[in-house]
C-alpha cells in the first residue's frame, strides 16, 4: 500500500495541478484566421511548473523543448515561457519564447487557448487531453 501512495505522489511532483496535469494533443492551430499547416503531431505536457512541448513526426522522430508555465489566480490566463532560446527547438506555428494565452475554454478533455503573436497576429490553439 505504501508503494502505491509513493508512486501516485511522484507522478504529480509537488502537488495536484488539477486539470492541467497530463498530455494534451494539439488538434489545430489557427493563425490570423487561417488554419496553420503543421508537420507531425504536437503535444503539450504540464507537471508542477515544468512545461514540455513535443513534436512526433514521421518514423517516430521526436523533438522537444522545455519551459515553465503558470496560470493566474482565476484560471483565465496561462503563461508559457521558454527561458533559454538555445534549447528552444520546436518550430510550431504560434509558439514563441514567451506566450501569454487567454484560456477561452477549458474542460476535462478540451482546451482552447488564444494569444496575440509578437507581430500582432491573433492565434488560437485547440487541444484535447490524452487518456
Amino acid at each position: 500500500m505504501a508503494l502505491v501512495l509513493l508512486l501516485a505522489a511522484c507522478t504529480r511532483n509537488h502537488g495536484d495541478i488539477g486539470i492541467w496535469f497530463g498530455t494534451w494533443h494539439v488538434n489545430s492551430i489557427t493563425v490570423g484566421g487561417t488554419p496553420a499547416t503543421v508537420q507531425g503531431n504536437y503535444f503539450f505536457q504540464f507537471q508542477n511548473r515544468v512545461f514540455r512541448v513535443s513534436m512526433v513526426g514521421a518514423h517516430e522522430q521526436q523533438v522537444e523543448s522545455y519551459g515553465t508555465w503558470e496560470e493566474n489566480e482565476d484560471g483565465t490566463r496561462l503563461t508559457i515561457t521558454f527561458p533559454d532560446p538555445d534549447v528552444f527547438y520546436i518550430d510550431m506555428p504560434g509558439l514563441e519564447a514567451r506566450n501569454e494565452f487567454v484560456v477561452n475554454k477549458i474542460a476535462s478533455n478540451r482546451l482552447e487557448l488564444y494569444k496575440v503573436l509578437d507581430d500582432g497576429t491573433p492565434c488560437t490553439f485547440i487541444l484535447n487531453k490524452q487518456p
